[in-house]
């Protein structure tokens, strides 16, 4: 088991044991002596209702403290995302400003997810890290003078003050679950705040951190076209940023060079958390494959531990999926496997943005070219749709059917070809 990994089930074990806990000294009690409701159907109520609301109310106040945080950190909000409810500008009909609109969106996170752009490049994200924090202590001290100042005992049950009392206990013990694993200072499973305030504190980091959200809302807005630049000095976030970089060249025909990018990384993977390590490594796979070839590809495909090829297999993220995609094309020949991995990743897309959905879609078809030309009957028209977000009038759905027509041809003239040889030889071999 990896370390943050290990750290993570530690926090998951130290949340529950604070609920039951806050359950057993606090609740408990309240419901024995009949504050929160005379039957046990009142008390469930109660306590189901306290959670959902603590639930929801913790998150927004998460998603809020970094929009604070974010405006007075330097940053523009272009889009925010609470559990589905995503309120976020568009910009298809004026690049410059955007139209502020509303729509239930999936996306990438646990309960939120925030998109900022740098107003410059001496934007400080260190507020908008760190700001949720600052509403928990709010929360934290309204929670504390409300249970000081509420009397202890009731007359009847149910008063409204209990309610009150007790709600905010159960909502604040949420809320310091929540900040416990958002804030805990070191890497977990996901990248949480506690990580980004210690490594925030190398000015390369800010750097880094401030280019990564530069790139992030113009794939936003649709704008591909961007700058990226490429770090010596290599940690988690400046690897991510050369990452960018590394399959910018891939794309622009420079996949040698692309290599090299991510190799500097891999070279100093001390440096970098596991997450980040394995997905430069998925990359480079993935590139290996396009551009030294199939032995090369699984001879990288085929070193990979246990645990990121069952995490490959199943698809679970998009370098994975077009690293699964290139290794059952090309040594499987499983058609079926190859239309299961690109409805996946049609799936996903609902979780990215129009630059996002742009960038992955071309790596994708990439793929998918290689894939073709090696055998065009593995991959027919719905696979082909799959990927271009079930559009039969995107520019790549077009090229990819063209090929399939291309290399049938060309595979059958083959073929024709080399049954005219055998019987040819069968011929010469009767005149002898």
């Amino acid at each position: 088991m990896r370390k943050e990994d290990l750290i993570s089930d530690l926090l998951y074990l130290l949340m529950a044991g604070i609920v039951l806990l806050v359950g057993f000294l606090v609740i408990t009690p309240a419901i024995n002596n009949g504050l929160l409701g005379r039957e046990m159907p009142e008390n469930v109520l109660f306590i189901i209702v306290s959670l959902i609301v603590g639930i929801v109310l913790n998150v927004i106040l998460m998603e809020v403290g970094h929009l604070i945080g974010a405006k007075i950190g330097g940053y523009t909000i272009l889009s925010t995302n609470i559990l589905g409810f995503n309120f976020y500008k568009d910009f298809s009909n004026n690049s410059a400003k955007g139209q502020l609109k509303f729509r239930f969106k999936s996306f990438n996170g646990l309960t939120g997810e925030t998109i900022i752009e740098p107003k410059q490049e001496k934007s400080n994200p260190m507020f908008y890290v760190f700001f949720p924090l600052i509403l928990f202590l709010l929360e934290f001290c309204v929670m504390y003078l409300v249970v000081m100042l509420a009397p202890k005992d009731a007359d009847t049950h149910f008063e409204t003050i209990q309610i009150i009392k007790y709600g905010l206990v159960i909502s604040t013990t949420i809320a310091g679950c929540m900040v416990l694993y958002d804030y805990f200072p070191t890497k977990l499973d996901t990248m949480n705040d506690g990580y980004r305030l210690i490594s925030l504190k190398k000015k390369i980091n800010i750097e880094a951190f401030n280019s990564q959200l530069s790139m992030e809302a113009h794939e936003y807005k649709g704008d591909l076209n961007y700058e990226i630049k490429i770090f010596d000095e290599i940690t988690d976030f400046t690897a991510k940023v050369n990452l960018e970089g590394a399959m910018r060249k891939f794309v622009e025909g420079n996949r040698e060079e692309a290599i090299s990018i991510i190799d500097k990384c891999l070279e100093n993977k001390a440096n970098v958390s596991r997450s980040t390590e394995k997905t430069l490594l998925l990359n480079k796979i993935y590139i290996v494959y396009l551009t030294r070839g199939t032995e090369a590809g699984n001879e990288l495909y085929k070193a990979l531990d246990e645990e990121t090829k069952d995490a490959v297999k199943r698809c679970k993220t998009y370098e994975g999926i077009r690293v699964y995609l290139l290794y059952i094309g090309l040594s499987e020949k499983s058609k079926s496997e190859i239309k299961y991995s690109c409805n996946k990743i049609k799936k996903y897309y609902d979780r990215l943005t129009l630059g996002e959905i742009a960038k992955e879609m071309k790596l994708v078809s990439l793929a998918l070219e290689k894939i073709i030309d090696f055998d065009p009957k593995l991959v027919d028209k719905e696979t082909i749709k799959d990927i271009c977000n079930g559009k039969e009038d995107n520019e790549i759905y077009k090229t990819l059917i063209s090929k399939i027509s291309d290399n049938s041809e060309k595979k059958e003239g083959e073929q024709n070809k080399k049954e005219e040889a055998e019987e040819q030889s069968k011929e010469d071999k009767k005149e002898e």
